[in-house]
């Protein structure tokens, strides 16, 4: 997956007076090793290079990644180059029992990729063993993305009506996007290819719980492209959602064997969710400390409806410390959360807390002062 487009939130000077600006995400895509034997794969990443090559029947290029009971990835492998054999893909489980075997049957432009949605039922590392069918020299793209729980370098759309600009930069190149949907509204999800025209595109609109939304009269999911000089250049689906939270957008090229630039849009139709247009994100503290039993204590007030990394650090004197960094699931509506320190005194000291995101930096902060008493 690339993540291409975001728009870092402005964040008022605080601490240091920093100011953030948008910026495009790094390209996850990368040549294999000279010879891939178990090769690390992570979820984002697609392999594809001059060393992404079969040479002999014989010749076995393995992948591995970490797996966790419940999950979801969707694992593909397409044909690059001139097509001189097809090729194949095996997915062993942890215990080392095959539970998926594909192969592409290229015929004149058509199946030059396979793909498979796999559900994980155990907890582990997975090898994904690439070969061909022929003694032939055969290049490749390979790659893997999580579906559910919904991958982590997804884009977060927070401002419905804007356009993000998407781009499949290799075969078998997947682009996710995850924006917060309301029970009250209606919501429009689009894709349009943009550019040279090279491939068509495809989209899947996810719930919450990793099943898919289901569309309002006239509309499809997943979806594509039919691009036919002018016409069909985009592919849009309308729902409702049946649950409050995040929703993904899935998108990949027809056949997953090409390359393809687009953007993608939600716009929110009609009901109560239409009023705001970036997901609600609080952090407040309200901090106290007792002189009696040296004790800071942080009244934290938490929301967040996207998955955060929450991170706080006091500043007493000349000194910068981190109080905590720990993982922070959605938390809709906000709740108050206690932490506590042993402090000296030190006079007025500051907490500066945020959540953060891959995506965004940070989403949103706060900083008090607090005063400890004369060293």
């Amino acid at each position: 997956m690339k993540k291409l487009t975001n728009f870092a939130l402005p964040l008022a000077a605080l601490l240091f007076g920093i100011l953030f600006v948008p910026k495009a995400a790094l390209a996850q895509d990368k040549d294999c090793p000279k010879e891939p034997t178990q090769t690390t794969i992570t979820t984002g990443e697609v392999f594809s290079g001059a060393n992404c090559t079969l040479n002999a029947v014989g010749d076995i290029d393995s992948f591995v990644f970490s797996g966790t009971e419940g999950q979801t990835y969707q694992l593909a492998l397409g044909l690059v180059g001139a097509i001189n054999s097809n090729i194949c893909l095996t997915l062993y489980d942890p215990n080392g029992n095959s539970i998926y075997s594909g192969c592409t049957a290229y015929n004149f432009g058509a199946n030059a990729a396979v793909v498979v949605d796999q559900a994980l039922t155990l907890t582990g590392t997975y090898q994904m063993n690439v070969t061909e069918s022929a003694n032939a020299t055969q290049g490749y793209a390979v790659s893997l993305e999580r579906l559910y729980p919904f991958p982590p370098n997804a884009v977060q759309i927070t401002d419905f009506g804007s356009a993000y600009n998407g781009d499949i930069a290799e075969p078998t190149d997947t682009n996710a996007f995850v924006f917060t949907g309301q029970t009250t509204s209606t919501y429009e999800v689009t894709a349009t290819l943009t550019g040279s025209i090279l491939a068509n595109i495809c989209m899947a609109v996810y719930a919450p719980n990793d099943t898919l939304v289901t569309p309002t009269m006239g509309t499809v999911n997943p979806g594509c492209t039919a691009y036919n000089f002018g016409a069909n250049a985009s592919v849009v689906v309308d729902f409702v959602p049946t649950q409050a939270g995040q929703y993904m957008e899935f998108v990949q090229a027809s056949g997953d064997d090409g390359t393809q630039t687009y953007t993608m849009e939600v716009s929110c139709l009609l009901g109560n969710g239409c009023q705001s247009t970036s997901p609600p994100c609080t952090l407040k503290n309200a901090a106290t400390y007792n002189a009696t039993s040296k004790t800071l204590t942080m009244n934290f007030t938490v929301g967040n409806n996207v998955a955060t990394t929450w991170n706080a650090w006091l500043t007493d004197q000349n000194t910068i410390t981190q109080l905590f960094s720990a993982t922070q699931p959605i938390t809709v509506p906000p709740a108050t959360i206690t932490k506590t320190t042993t402090l000296s005194p030190e006079g007025t000291v500051g907490v500066l807390s945020t959540l953060t995101t891959p995506s965004k930096g940070i989403f949103c902060s706060s900083y008090v002062q607090v005063n400890t008493g004369k060293p």
